[in-house]
């Protein structure tokens, strides 16, 4: 048997050793650079997503404005456009005219507005579709229980025409009424002949005394936070909106007749016994109430509207300082969130200004808009609010030829 020789143990082969590679760590300079970086651009999207929230905070404050600034003028648009015209034929005598509008500052110098419109499709209609189906029916529609009288075949046949209001109401509210069929007794156009309904939140009135004889009608809120209502109507002497000049019969090259702030289309109860006889006036006689043959309707209507809009909105600061019916200079906490030059509004005075210096307003006029100047303690509420304008035609329209000839832009 051969002897063999063990074969020597194996020895595990040598590791080489890498050598390190350079560039593997970052230093402290690289590190602070790019800690900073991070910080410009987390701040960066901060600054963003700050801004945005902001615009979409504004916008959304705004959106109220606008949507009942819309639902307004579109109302007002219908029921101008719907407007009773007057007959092709007139006669004298015939009792009450049926074609009326008129328009006037009432109390506090807010604006008040009052027509007689046709009604439409009123057979569809869940209340006027009821009315005149019974003879001996003693009920009108003034929007104060109207659908219990539908029920019970009260209401009195509509005749095809209604009786509308607007009045802007205290606390910005602006009502809207409606009542027919139209004439007396308990017309709107007669003196305290309608009802504000309380605004929305407010607190609840006592029940009143039950009334053995009709009521007046009722208006109810159609829109809140108005701060400014305003119609002006355009007359046959009318070049421009602008209100620098009224509407003269004979203006000179330099001067450009503008429109009325009222309305009175009888011609026979808005009176102004010192008025100048080159100006345009609606009033003509006390006895034309009956007389339909000079009656006259504007041509357009250019509605006004402001309103009161929450902080996010940026249309609103504070008084810096108190402020005396004769002060000229207002200053103010925040100026850059009010226009250039405008008007504000402060605790029931609008005040006209024309321009901004540092946090101070250059008054132009006190008490403008119908409102009478006032003293105001500091920090009160400045609102500039946002206006909405628009004009509506009316094609009711009706000159008076026997006086001036007449154009319709």
């Amino acid at each position: 048997m051969a002897l063999t020789t063990p074969a020597p143990p194996l020895r595990p082969a040598k590791r080489r050793r890498r050598r390190p590679i350079p560039g593997r760590h970052f230093t402290l300079l690289e590190i602070l650079v790019a800690m900073s970086i991070l910080v410009v651009l987390g701040t960066s999207l901060m600054v963003i997503l700050r801004g945005g929230l902001q615009t979409w905070r504004r916008s959304e404050a705004r959106r109220e404005s606008f949507d009942h600034a819309q639902a307004v003028i579109l109302q007002l648009r219908d029921d101008l456009n719907n407007a009773l015209a007057p007959p092709e034929s007139p006669l004298k005598g015939l009792g009450e005219v049926e074609a009326r509008l008129m328009c006037m500052p009432g109390a506090g110098g807010r604006t008040q507005l009052f027509l007689v419109r046709s009604l439409k499709a009123e057979n569809e209609h869940p209340i006027t579709g009821h009315a005149g189906s019974q003879i001996g029916a003693d009920a009108v529609i003034d929007q104060r229980d109207d659908l219990a009288e539908a029920r019970a075949s009260r209401l009195r046949a509509t005749g095809g025409e209604a009786e509308v209001a607007w009045v802007h109401g205290p606390g910005g509210v602006l009502y809207r009424g409606i009542r027919t069929p139209i004439g007396p007794p308990g017309s709107l156009f007669e003196p305290d002949s309608f009802e504000l309904s309380p605004p929305p939140g407010a607190a609840p009135a006592a029940p009143a005394a039950s009334q053995a004889g009709p009521q007046p009608a009722l208006l109810r809120p159609f829109a809140l936070e108005v701060i400014h209502f305003e119609c002006l109507f355009w007359t046959q002497y009318t070049t421009t909106w602008s209100t620098k000049d009224p509407p003269l019969r004979n203006p000179r090259p330099s001067e450009r007749p503008g429109p009325l702030d009222y309305w009175d289309s009888t011609r026979a109860l808005l009176r102004f016994p010192n008025a100048d006889p080159d100006v345009f006036h609606t009033f003509k006689a006390a006895d034309s109430l009956t007389d339909p043959r000079d009656d006259i309707f504007p041509a357009n209507v250019q509605v006004t509207l402001a309103f009161r809009e929450p902080s996010p909105a940026g249309s609103s600061t504070f008084l810096a300082a108190p402020v005396d019916p004769g002060d000229e200079e207002i200053r103010v906490e925040d100026p850059s969130r009010l226009p250039a030059k405008g008007f504000v509004y402060v605790n029931e005075e609008w005040i006209a200004y024309e321009a901004i210096e540092g946090s101070t307003l250059q008054v132009s006029q006190r008490g403008a808009r119908n409102t009478q100047a006032q003293k105001h303690e500091g920090s009160e509420e400045v609102y500039a609010g946002h206006t909405f304008s628009a004009v509506l035609e009316v094609p009711a329209w009706r000159e008076d030829p026997s006086d001036g000839a007449g154009r319709r832009p």
